[in-house]
């Protein structure tokens, strides 16, 4: 308890945010699930569309991973984002940012799904075989921040288990949805995390590896992902980017460049509470792995458990309240 105090004090202090935004330009972290620079180059538009629409200096910040994406956003390095439910739910827990926007892909799908792939012509056929014996099969997982790559696999198939991934798989390895894919691709593991979205797009893009994968295990569906800002922002620029991105998609132009960006079709209004079910997913997670530790006391187990359920009490008031998104 006295830790989870500490550290919030910590982060409180840090906090660069004086009540009002007054720095020039603004920054838009996003996520990259390829390349940097293939990412780059599909969001450039975008931003230059931005730009010229709403009159704002608007940078776009390509983070390499999500760790630096989300580090950001908390240090108000970038003032707006585009994450993951899971990354976002770190920003929110950290620094004073709230979802005002969430992705439309262009199939017109509320969500997506986590999946296990691996090699077709491999050795492992089910998840079953992957997961039946330890320290057997290599694996390959996505950062700690990733919905699909990370939360999603462990609270459904993981932790139900009792199976803990650095321990059950050698090797074991983390890294961005493109590294996973290489590492099995490269026959480096036998398996990883992935998830439909990037496997849609592996599938238009290149073919030819697309059809190397077989897929193990498909989670519940995960809704889209949020776009953040700070809340220091005045009114006036929330305006004109939310003017400029809910209205935005309508020329064949503009949805062109949607499509590049992220095979998006536009965006919509949302608010934190779209983050509650990774909330559950990330709680149930933390709660199992406390009471399945063999190394803890019964006492230790306790002022865990309790320093989770404050925090998710925490958390869960930050998501009740809506959005400031101008009309």
């Amino acid at each position: 308890m006295r830790r989870t105090l500490l550290k919030s004090l910590l982060l409180v202090a840090a906090w660069p945010w004086s009540g009002a935004w007054s720095q020039s330009p603004l920054v838009f972290a996003v996520i990259t699930t390829t390349t940097v620079d293939e990412t780059r180059a599909a969001w450039e538009p975008f931003f230059a569309d931005m730009r010229s629409a709403t009159g704002l200096e608007v940078q776009g910040y390509f983070a390499p991973n999500y760790s630096s994406a989300v580090e950001a956003v908390v240090t108000n390095r970038a003032q707006l984002a585009w994450l993951s439910s899971k990354a976002a739910l770190d920003c929110i827990e950290q620094s004073n940012v709230e979802v005002f926007a969430q992705l439309v892909d262009s199939n017109g799908s509320p969500g997506y799904r986590s999946i296990i792939i691996t090699r077709r012509d491999g050795p492992v056929t089910s998840v079953e075989q992957l997961l039946a014996a330890p320290r057997t099969y290599g694996f390959a997982m996505g950062e700690m921040s990733s919905t699909s790559g990370n939360a999603m696999p462990a609270y459904a198939l993981f932790v139900p288990r009792g199976i803990r991934p650095e321990q059950h798989f050698v090797p074991f390895i983390r890294g961005t949805h493109a590294q996973t894919l290489g590492a099995v691709l490269d026959g480096r593991v036998h398996a990883g995390t992935y998830n439909t979205e990037e496997l849609q797009r592996l599938k238009a893009m290149q073919p030819q590896r697309a059809a190397k994968l077989r897929v193990l295990w498909e989670s519940a569906l995960i809704p889209k992902d949020p776009l953040l800002w700070h809340r220091g922002l005045p009114l006036s620029v929330r305006k004109r980017l939310s003017g400029f991105l809910f209205g935005y998609g309508h020329t064949p132009q503009q949805k062109q460049r949607l499509k590049q960006m992220f095979d998006l079709a536009g965006f919509k209004p949302s608010t934190n509470e779209q983050l509650k079910f990774v909330l559950e997913i990330e709680d149930f997670k933390q709660r199992s792995e406390v009471l399945l530790d063999t190394r803890l006391t019964e006492s230790q187990k306790n002022e865990r458990l309790t320093d989770l359920r404050d925090r998710y009490n925490r958390l869960a008031r930050s998501l009740q309240g809506g959005t400031s998104t101008p009309p």
